[in-house]
């Protein structure tokens, strides 16, 4: 069965397992991975974390489920089609010194973002005032355009935001009646103006355009397909980062720089590797796969960087089983007595890891 399988994990990473069944019936069995790296102040590279941001079987909101927008998203996607970054972050005024506004900015592999954060502002004869001076402002789409209102009508792209229709912030402890966070080339200067919502974060998979990937809910699905996904379903819904944080892969040695997201006011590091090999242990043979990183996840307020990493396969009903997943360097002999199904038993002792191998790389 799918559902023993077994995940030995010898690295300090997260690793877990997840079953979803797929449009045609099928199981597939989702192997997730999580690498967090930190580098405290004023250090120059990254190590692991002392504190590893753990595989996510549902999403993480950053307030009140349901009427906040995601910090965390699941990581049980089967599949990305792209590699993406999210930052989950802070803007921080330069020298800590009170500013009405300011750039922040984020760049990594092809991906050359810049965001405009300006102070609270409000509504009053007609016109928005000047923006108040702030030190630090929570980079989240509360605070960037969108929103709902009292009689029903809200911003699809954005529906906790600010400024549509009038709307306030779904978090009431923002108190600012226009965004303060915008893309450079698209002011919020009055209650017209419908620019597009801004951010780092992930985009919350009821939210457009991600829910357009989502397939059809519609009678016929109820009638023949429900409860497995539609048949139309498009595997681009399973991105959560915005358009303009994807990349074709996560490249190891990656430079990395955030621009207004530190106290310092810039942070720049490399990805570092996950070189931990990942064994994959069926009825008849055993397969070796690379940690492969898909996801990005920046916290730069806690100097911590993840990568996350998934294998997926359709298990087959008449076909050798999965069995077990070794994550991380073992033994020779060790892997023997999994094979067989026996425990393993060295004259040296020890449990058979490889301590002295490196399981990531700057």
């Amino acid at each position: 069965m799918v559902f023993a399988v077994w995940v030995e994990n010898r690295t300090p990473f997260a690793a877990a397992t997840h079953v979803q069944p797929n449009a045609d019936g099928q199981e597939i069995l989702v192997a997730m991975f999580s690498a967090s790296f930190e580098a405290p102040e004023q250090a120059a590279s990254l190590r692991p974390a002392d504190e590893q941001l753990p595989v996510f079987f549902g999403d993480e909101p950053f307030g009140e489920p349901g009427l906040s927008s995601i910090r965390h998203e699941a990581d049980i996607a089967p599949v990305k089609p792209n590699a993406e970054v999210i930052v989950n972050g802070t803007a921080h005024a330069p020298s800590d010194k009170p500013v009405r506004e300011m750039q922040i900015g984020l760049r990594v592999g092809g991906i050359r973002k810049v965001l405009n954060v300006v102070g609270d502002r409000i509504y009053d004869a007609g016109s928005y005032s000047a923006p108040n001076p702030f030190r630090t402002m929570p980079i989240v789409y509360e605070r960037a355009y969108g929103g709902s209102t009292s009689d029903g009508r809200m911003d699809p792209r954005n529906p906790v935001g600010v400024g549509f229709h009038h709307a306030i912030s779904a978090d009431s402890a923002v108190r600012t009646q226009a965004p303060n966070i915008t893309y450079p080339g698209e002011p919020f200067l009055n209650p017209s103006d419908r620019p597009k919502p801004a951010g780092f974060s992930a985009i919350a998979r009821g939210w457009q355009p991600r829910l357009g990937f989502a397939g059809t809910y519609d009678q016929n699905w109820i009638d023949t397909q429900w409860p497995l996904p539609p048949k139309d379903f498009d595997p681009r819904h399973h991105l959560c980062a915005p358009a303009d944080q994807r990349l074709p892969q996560v490249a190891a040695g990656e430079d990395v720089t955030l621009l207004g997201l530190t106290p310092n006011g810039r942070w720049d590091f490399r990805l570092p590797s996950v070189v931990a090999p990942i064994r994959l242990l069926f009825d008849d043979r055993m397969e070796e796969r690379a940690f492969q990183a898909d996801t990005i996840v920046i916290e730069p307020d806690l100097r911590r960087v993840t990568l996350k990493a998934r294998l997926s396969f359709v298990t087959r009903r008449n076909g050798p089983a999965l069995r077990e997943i070794v994550f991380g360097h073992v033994t020779p002999a060790f892997l023997v007595a999994r094979r067989k199904r026996k425990a393993y038993l060295s004259p040296r002792g020890g449990d058979g890891s490889l301590r002295d191998k490196p399981v990531w790389q700057p």
